[in-house]
């Protein structure tokens, strides 16, 4: 392929929409690296250009991540030693980046007896009777998780009275790939430390988790599986006697994969690849991460799955800026090229998430039905929430025909991924059950915006999933009062009907929606129909 751009025929005038349009022409998202001379010389001349561009409007004087470096959270010290003081601490996953962090951390606050489980140097994964190796004040096991009878073996041996379960699939890419491991990690490995907290008297026991558990639903590995952790630590913390807690993370910057990769290809001179134009991150720093996991120990309650997020994400950082970032830094002339989203990476941002009449009141981590639990702690920099309410007999039911499932070896790797999320569509819908009818009306009002989803570059068709749960939730409980309370008119229920009616699979509930539209204009004043938003209120009484 010979490129039809001439580099003498740029121009330095072009906006950045421009320019990344030209290097898009050039190589086509989805397309293999460009190895031809031409095309990457243009895409050279492009990109120095694109450089020139985001200078132009200020950017790339520093390192687009800076603020999120300098940042820290408080950390409860006295409260936090005062709980570590004499106990024995397990962390699985403890020779990871935040692991080994939190290790030095404990040490420092003055922890005298360390467990680290982690599948690192672990040779036979079917080894009941881990190896270890003990360094100092610290104890390393090499087991992987998902071996009860391994885990049980520390337990025994170890009596942790404060757990926590790091251990996870880092990649949301490589979850795709490594399906079966990335499910079982997650749903057995999790119900083994449950178990064994539950079984050897655990006092705490800290679950780390991620922010793309707040969307409602999804169709990914990585995110669902840790959904199912999630769900799975709250139905512990209300039967169990351990207390539980967990803290959701966002980007970690000393764990970044993709800044890892970008920073070597730009040190080895080579081309940078960036999954597309206008995607963005929020990220934290291990500091905060380590901060997050101590203090949740501290806030934690007995009965109840309280979670901790940073409170200030900031805003988020376009992943393209930080590519050309590393390309200046480099001091060398490279190229760049949009290598498309891959699996992992490729679900649609769902408006509803969130609750646009309170714009500056957004947190990134904590979706609509979640925020009514949201409390801001004592020193402002730390935030703490719930999940939604949800049926456990639903979870036991799930969890139960998935492990029947993943426990067969024989058992398609694509076909897990296929059960997990059938199984989370179960879960999530007995969740929008007990939510109320104005809230799910909320959701899917700002979900669904015609015009601010062709702003997105998405339609309605992508979110079909997920408008299929919200739709079940509120059949047979919408009224005035409903519409009412979520400030919904009548001329926006019908755009909204109206926009739904193109998707074929859910003609049945367009139908009812119908029906209330037009049992609301036949029998019920227009001037009793008002715009005025009223609070989410939250369903307590389930888990």
């Amino acid at each position: 392929m010979k490129s039809a751009f001439n580099p003498s025929e740029a121009f330095e005038s072009a906006t950045k929409a421009e320019i990344i349009d030209r290097i898009q022409q050039l190589v086509p998202p989805g397309s293999p690296e460009p190895q031809d001379p031409e095309i990457l010389a243009a895409l050279q001349t492009l990109t120095a250009q694109l450089i020139r561009a985001y200078q132009a409007d200020g950017q790339l004087e520093s390192e687009p991540f800076n603020d999120v470096r300098d940042r820290t959270i408080y950390l409860y010290a006295s409260a936090v030693k005062s709980k570590i003081r004499g106990k024995t601490i397990l962390i699985t996953g403890g020779e990871g980046c935040v692991g080994s962090f939190l290790i030095e951390k404990l040490l420092e606050l003055g922890a005298t007896k360390i467990i680290s489980a982690d599948k690192a140097r672990c040779q036979n994964p079917e080894e009941n009777l881990p190896i270890f190796n003990i360094e100092g004040l610290v104890t390393f096991y090499a087991t992987d998780i998902r071996n009860f009878q391994a885990l049980k073996h520390i337990f025994e041996v170890e009596k942790p009275a404060i757990v926590f379960h790091l251990a996870a699939q880092r990649s949301p890419g490589l979850a795709e790939i490594q399906i079966r491991e990335t499910v079982t990690t997650s749903l057995l490995g999790t119900q083994n430390v449950i178990q064994l907290c539950e079984e050897y008297a655990a006092e705490h026991c800290i679950f780390s988790s991620t922010g793309k558990t707040s969307r409602y639903f999804t169709t990914e590995v990585y995110a669902a599986s840790k959904k199912f952790a999630e769900w799975q630590f709250a139905k512990a913390a209300q039967e169990g006697n351990a207390t539980y807690g967990m803290v959701r993370f966002t980007h970690m910057l000393e764990n970044s994969l993709f800044c890892e990769q970008m920073s070597k290809k730009a040190q080895q001179g080579m081309t940078v690849n960036v999954h597309a134009p206008h995607r963005y991150v929020t990220a934290q720093n291990l500091i905060e991460a380590v901060h997050l996991l101590l203090n949740a120990l501290v806030v934690s309650i007995p009965g109840k799955l309280k979670f901790v997020a940073v409170r200030n994400l900031g805003w988020p950082t376009e992943t393209l800026e930080v590519a050309l970032y590393k390309i200046l830094e480099s001091g060398k002339n490279l190229p760049i090229y949009f290598q498309g989203l891959l699996p992992g990476y490729e679900e649609p941002f769902f408006l509803g998430q969130f609750d646009w009449s309170k714009p500056t009141d957004i947190h990134l981590l904590i979706n609509v039905l979640e925020d009514p639990f949201r409390i801001v702690d004592d020193a402002g920099d730390m935030v703490s929430a719930e999940l939604a309410p949800f049926s456990l007999r639903v979870l036991d039911k799930q969890v139960s025909n998935l492990e029947s499932l993943i426990r067969n070896p024989d058992y398609p790797e694509v076909q897990i991924k296929h059960a997990l999320v059938a199984a989370a569509k179960e879960v999530i819908a007995s969740s929008f059950a007990w939510s109320s009818a104005e809230d799910l009306l909320k959701i899917l009002h700002s979900g669904i915006n015609p015009k601010k989803l062709q702003g997105y570059g998405t339609e309605i068709a992508d979110y079909t999933e997920i408008i299929e749960l919200l739709l079940q939730g509120m059949y047979g409980r919408l009224n005035q009062e409903v519409l009412n309370s979520a400030g919904v008119t009548a001329n926006e229920f019908d755009d909204l009907v109206d926009s739904l009616s193109t998707v074929d699979s859910i003609q049945a509930e367009v139908g009812y929606l119908r029906s209330v539209s037009k049992y609301l204009r036949e029998f019920i004043p227009a001037a009793q129909f008002t715009q005025k938003k009223s609070e989410a209120v939250a369903v307590r009484d389930a888990a």
